[in-house]
C-alpha cells in the first residue's frame, strides 16, 4: 500500500513548537471535557450552544495538541496520549455541532445513528485530523486502534460523502471549502492510493472546491471578511498542497483567481493588523494564521502588512492550522506598505486611509453569506479606537442564524449599523437589495441605497454621497419619495456617547477629539445598546438618530473633523 506523504516537523523548535510541547505536557494524563446529554439538547431547547461547543473544541484541541506533540517528537509517552485521545475522541456521539445538526428544522434523530454521519465544518474537520494522525503514527498505534478508527473514518465521513449530495458542496462561501477539504484531506489520509474510493472522494471534492471560488470576486474580495477568509482559504490551500504533494495535482493552487483571493486580508486592513468590521467578523484585530499568511506571501505573492510572527497555540484553532503554522512559519517576510485607497467592486468596499485614522463604506446586497441589513454602513476608525463603529458579529445562537429572527437583533439589522431609517422603515433582508458603489476621479464615492428599503420607506431613489478630505469625511443623504410628508433619519453607531456642544447645537463631540455638524431642524437622541460580543462579553455601544421631517424630496449632509492636530486624542 502506498503512504501518503505527512508534514515532518520531527525536532524542530521555534516559539510555537516548543509552546506545545510545554502546554501538552501540562494537560498530559488529564481527563478530557464530558459531554452531558443536556448541553448537547440545549441548542434545540433554549437556542444556547456554547457549553456543548466549548466542550468539544477543548476536546479536539486536546487531540490536536497531542498529535502534534507527537508528530514533534515521537515517543512512547507523546505516543500513549496520542492513542487514548484517538480513542476517546472516536466515541463521541458525533464529530458534529448540534447547531447544525438541527439548523435545518428536520430531526437528524429520524434514523438510528444518523447524527454520528451529519457532516459540517466541525465533523470534516475532524476527519481529516483523524485520518491524518492515524495514518503518520500507525506503526505505533496499537493496531485494534488503528481498525477501529478506519472503521469510524468510514462510517462517519467517507460513506456519508459518497452517499448523499451535501448541499455545502455547492455554497460559495466558506462551508465549500472547509467541508470539502476536510473530506479530501481524510480521504489522502485515510485511504490507500489503490482504493477505488478515494478517487470517487477527490472528484467530489473538487465541486466544493469550484464553489468555494467562485464565492469571491474577481478582485479576490468576499462578504465574509478576514475572519471567514482565513477559515475558508486555509482549508482550501491545505487540501491543495496536500494534494499536490501526494498526486502531483496542483491545479487548485493553480487557479487563476486564488492569488487574488489571497490578497483579501492586506486588501481589507485599516492599518496594519486591523481589519474592517463589515458583517460578521469578530473583532478588528483577528489574528491570522501564520503558516496560512506565510504561504500566501511565499507562493501566492501576497503583500503583507506587517510582519509575521507565529500564531500562540490558541491562536492556532484547528489541527491543520496548528501544523503548518508550525512547518510553513516565516518571520523574515517583508511588508508592504498600505496604499491611501483600495475599492473592491465586487463587494462594493471603498476604503480610505489617512495617516492618523481610516474610512470604510460599502454598499453590495442585503442578501450574502453571513449577512447584515448593512448597505451604506460605514466606520470611521484610528489606530487605537473607533468613531463611528461596526458592531460585528454578536455570540452565535439558534436564533442568530435563524432567518425569521436574526434581522431583530442589533448587530445584524440595519438599525444597528450607521445606515438611513426611512419612514420608520429598515433594511430588509431579501435577494432584490443590490445597492451600488461608484467612486469617482476625485474620490467621491456614490452609493445609490434604494433598492435596500421595502416599499414601506416610500423611496423614489436614496443617494448617500461621501466626501474625504486630511481632516473631514462628509456624508450627503439625498432621498425621493413617492409621496409628501414624510420622516428621515440619520443614524451613527457609536462606541461611546456623544457629548452637546452648548455653543454649537448642532456639533456634537465624538470619541477621540473628533466633532460631528449635522443640519439645523432635527431631533437627536441617544439609545445605549446593551451587547455582547462573540464570546459573550458584555459591551455598550450607542445609537445617534437625528430625526427630520421631509416633503417629497430632502437632502442631509453630517460632517466629521478630525481633531485639529491630525492626531489621535
Amino acid at each position: 500500500m502506498m503512504r501518503a506523504q505527512i508534514i515532518d516537523i520531527r525536532g524542530i523548535s521555534n516559539p510555537l513548537a516548543e509552546a506545545v510541547r510545554e502546554q501538552a505536557r501540562a494537560v498530559r494524563g488529564k481527563p478530557l471535557p464530558v459531554l452531558p446529554l443536556a448541553d448537547f439538547l440545549a441548542f434545540t431547547q433554549t437556542g444556547e450552544r456554547a457549553a456543548y461547543e466549548d466542550a468539544i473544541f477543548a476536546r479536539h484541541g486536546r487531540l490536536a495538541l497531542a498529535g502534534t506533540a507527537w508528530l514533534l517528537d515521537p515517543g512512547a509517552e507523546t505516543g500513549a496520549e496520542l492513542a487514548d485521545m484517538l480513542w476517546q475522541i472516536c466515541q463521541e456521539p458525533s464529530w458534529s455541532l448540534p447547531a447544525h445538526l438541527y439548523k435545518s428544522g428536520s430531526d437528524p434523530l429520524a434514523k438510528p445513528g444518523a447524527i454520528g454521519l451529519f457532516l459540517d465544518l466541525v465533523s470534516t474537520d475532524t476527519g481529516a485530523m483523524v485520518a491524518y494522525l492515524t495514518h503518520a503514527a500507525a506503526g505505533e498505534l496499537p493496531s485494534a486502534l488503528v481498525d477501529f478508527i478506519h472503521f469510524e473514518l468510514q462510517r462517519r465521513i467517507f460513506t456519508p460523502f459518497l452517499t448523499r449530495d451535501w448541499n455545502w458542496l455547492h455554497l460559495e462561501n466558506n462551508w465549500a471549502a472547509v467541508c470539502a477539504g476536510g473530506v479530501g484531506m481524510a480521504a489522502l489520509y485515510g485511504l490507500s492510493a489503490e482504493d477505488k474510493q478515494r478517487a470517487r472522494i477527490i472528484t467530489r471534492v473538487a465541486t466544493g472546491m469550484r464553489s468555494y471560488i467562485r464565492g469571491f470576486g474577481a478582485d479576490g474580495a468576499t462578504e465574509e471578511g478576514v475572519d471567514y477568509w482565513a477559515y475558508g482559504l486555509g482549508h482550501y490551500i491545505y487540501f491543495a498542497q496536500a494534494l499536490a504533494a501526494e498526486t502531483g495535482d496542483d491545479h487548485f493552487l493553480r487557479a487563476a483567481k486564488v492569488p487574488r483571493m489571497a490578497r483579501f486580508p492586506f486588501n481589507a486592513s485599516l492599518f496594519p493588523g486591523q481589519y474592517v468590521m463589515f458583517g460578521d467578523m469578530t473583532k478588528r484585530t483577528a489574528a491570522q494564521p501564520s503558516g496560512l499568511m506565510s504561504f500566501c506571501a511565499k507562493v501566492l505573492h501576497a503583500p503583507l502588512t506587517e510582519p509575521i510572527r507565529y500564531s500562540t497555540v490558541a491562536e492556532s484553532g484547528s489541527f491543520n492550522d496548528l501544523l503548518h503554522n508550525i512547518a510553513w512559519t516565516d518571520e523574515s517576510l517583508p511588508v508592504t506598505p498600505l496604499p491611501a485607497t483600495t475599492d473592491l467592486p465586487s463587494v462594493a468596499w471603498h476604503i480610505v486611509r489617512q495617516p492618523a485614522w481610516a474610512f470604510a463604506i460599502k454598499a453590495g446586497s442585503n442578501h450574502v453569506s453571513h449577512n447584515h441589513n448593512d448597505a451604506g454602513s460605514w466606520e470611521l476608525v484610528t489606530p487605537t479606537q473607533s468613531v463611528v463603529r461596526e458592531l460585528g458579529s454578536g455570540p452565535y445562537t439558534r436564533d442568530y442564524f435563524d432567518d425569521r429572527v436574526r434581522y431583530t437583533l442589533p448587530y445584524t439589522r440595519s438599525l444597528g449599523h450607521s445606515v438611513p431609517y426611512v419612514n420608520g422603515t429598515e433594511q430588509v433582508y431579501q435577494a432584490d437589495t443590490l445597492t451600488t458603489l461608484t467612486v469617482q476621479e476625485d474620490g467621491t464615492a456614490i452609493l445609490n441605497l434604494t433598492k435596500a428599503y421595502p416599499p414601506a420607506a416610500r423611496l423614489r431613489r436614496l443617494l448617500r454621497t461621501v466626501r474625504v478630505t486630511p481632516q473631514t469625511v462628509r456624508i450627503t443623504d439625498q432621498a425621493n419619495f413617492a409621496s409628501p410628508g414624510n420622516t428621515f433619519t440619520t443614524v451613527l453607531i457609536l462606541p461611546a456617547a456623544p457629548t452637546a456642544n452648548a455653543a454649537a447645537p448642532d456639533t456634537l463631540q465624538l470619541a477621540g477629539g473628533w466633532s460631528m455638524t449635522f443640519p439645523a431642524g432635527g431631533q437627536a437622541t441617544v439609545t445605549p445598546l446593551n451587547l455582547h460580543d462573540h464570546d459573550g462579553q458584555p459591551y455598550t455601544a450607542y445609537r445617534l438618530s437625528i430625526q427630520y421631517a421631509a416633503g417629497a424630496a430632502g437632502e442631509w449632509t453630517v460632517q466629521l473633523t478630525a481633531p485639529s492636530s491630525g492626531r489621535n486624542q
